[in-house]
């Protein structure tokens, strides 16, 4: 797929440099204590709990190709499903507000709140690879090129969760600069 997508932005003198080692695609997240009771490890195992319990996503999860794909594969069906803003789902499904949330990969609160994403075993929904992207006027910046390849394939999921956990808070670790010092640093072992 990366391949294709890099001749076809190329005919728009677009470049892509390369992936960087982490998706940040949509999930179906739990919290880890209730699924490892209810013996819940992936989509195919939900599917069959699903009608006990509550899903919540953001405003458009409900209406896009992946939860089509969900539904079809799975044959998900929730006892309710709730729309959310994203940024109160995460808490919601931690207290037990909701049973399910539809995610996204990197978010660091998955790893603040121990929530586990289930895996999709039949890949329902498409790889959403993290790439870096060269604008026409900067594809052929050797100089910039040179500087990005570092990072390409090293930043795992894990820690990418981690660098947004620390952006989204308000503390000296949360500034930009001081979250991207501190992946540089992660990535590169410095």
């Amino acid at each position: 797929l990366l391949a294709e997508l890099k001749e076809i932005l190329a005919k728009q003198d677009i470049t892509l440099l390369g992936a960087l080692g982490f998706e940040n695609a949509y999930a179906l997240v739990m919290p880890r204590q209730r699924a490892d009771a209810l013996g819940i490890h992936s989509i195919t195992d939900l599917a069959a709990h699903a009608p006990t319990l509550s899903i919540a996503a953001d405003y458009e999860f409900f209406s896009r190709p992946e939860w089509a794909a969900l539904h079809s594969a799975y044959g998900l069906s929730f006892r309710t499903q709730r729309q959310m803003q994203p940024d109160f789902m995460y808490a919601a499904v931690a207290s037990g507000n909701v049973d399910v949330i539809a995610g996204y990969t990197s978010e660091g609160r998955i790893k603040e709140y121990d929530l586990v994403t289930l895996a999709d075993p039949k890949q329902a929904i498409p790889p959403y690879d993290a790439v870096l992207l060269l604008a026409p006027r900067r594809a052929h910046d050797a100089a910039l090129q040179e500087a990005l390849k570092p990072l390409l394939g090293r930043i795992d999921i894990a820690t990418m969760r981690e660098a947004n956990l620390r952006a989204s808070g308000s503390n000296a670790n949360s500034p930009p600069g001081a979250v991207a010092r501190w992946l540089w640093q992660r990535i590169s072992g410095q």
